[in-house]
């Protein structure tokens, strides 16, 4: 599926040579992984959610569920960085043919995101990347500021209220304007994504261009008003994120056991317990290496 942006369920059965059974049932499970979505370019269609997105977070499913990852930390990061120089091999090569959607893009862009990452969503589009759970859970993940401004035509789409309500309980809900001027996503000030009508995306690095882009989306944020129905966890973001998650990003700040126990408010059994569990899913062999393998393959 990472092979081209559209899949329809007739197109994978002859591809695959596989029952329609078994494809159903092996699509559900894609889906439910959030390592495949509906297609924003064809609501019929579906596409491969990205490895560097949607590994890490299977990775932390696994671990926060308590289970062994299938496959382990090390062979995620091998794929990644082999699907990596793949992209780039056919991206450099004359006629190449990878996919280039608009979600594509954006997804390989936020998994690089550092500090700031801001949606400007104008309308609703199914499986379009500004409704994607595994982006966000990858910008949390990583303590990245996420701010979302929606025009409120996308509030009228159930679906999309669902998302809005979801993001709210994560501490990031979207505030509403009357209308956003275009669809984008905009990474730390530095870079730009621009999504037009037909769902193909222009990348916008120059800086005049920029300065334009990040004026308009601080303008809609100060504008943006909260949706009063949208019910939100007293408490900030950070604390609904898993302790095992705030325990690893800690550790690979360097803190020891004692001074992450105090930060948290917890024992320091406690902490070690999740040191040690951490240790086990990242197949790693000291404190050190779990955290670092944790940054290495984007769960943290």
């Amino acid at each position: 599926m990472l092979r081209q942006s559209n899949w329809r369920m007739q197109e994978l059965a002859r591809t695959l040579k596989w029952p329609a059974h078994e494809l159903v049932q092996a699509m559900d499970t894609l889906l439910a992984e959030g390592l495949a979505s509906v297609s924003p370019e064809d609501p019929a269609a579906f596409r491969a959610v990205e490895p560097c997105i949607a590994l890490p977070e299977l990775l932390a499913q696994s671990m926060y569920e308590g289970r062994s990852p299938q496959p382990s930390p090390a062979a995620i990061d091998r794929f990644i960085a082999l699907h990596e120089r793949a992209v780039e091999r056919i991206e450099e090569s004359v006629g190449g043919g990878y996919r280039d959607d608009a979600s594509t893009v954006i997804e390989r862009m936020v998994a690089k995101a550092e500090d700031d990452v801001v949606l400007l969503v104008p309308g609703h589009v199914p499986g379009g990347f500004a409704f994607s759970r595994p982006l966000v859970d990858m910008s949390l993940r990583r303590g990245t500021r996420l701010r979302a401004v929606w025009s409120s035509a996308v509030f009228r789409a159930s679906p999309a209220g669902v998302h809005a309500q979801w993001l709210a309980q994560q501490g990031v809900p979207p505030r509403m304007v009357d209308s956003v001027p275009l669809c984008a996503m905009i990474m730390d000030g530095a870079a730009a994504v621009v999504v037009d009508d037909a769902y193909k995306s222009r990348v916008v690095r120059s800086a005049a261009e920029l300065d334009s882009l990040c004026a308009l989306a601080d303008r809609l944020w100060e504008r943006g008003t909260a949706v009063r129905h949208l019910t939100r966890t007293p408490g900030g973001a950070a604390c609904r994120r898993p302790r095992k998650e705030i325990v690893l990003r800690l550790l690979a700040e360097g803190l020891t056991d004692d001074a992450i126990a105090r930060r948290l408010g917890c024992s320091v059994r406690t902490v070690r317990n999740d040191v040690a569990a951490a240790m086990v899913a990242l197949d790693a062999r000291s404190r050190f290496q779990a955290g670092a393998r944790a940054m290495q393959v984007g769960l943290i």
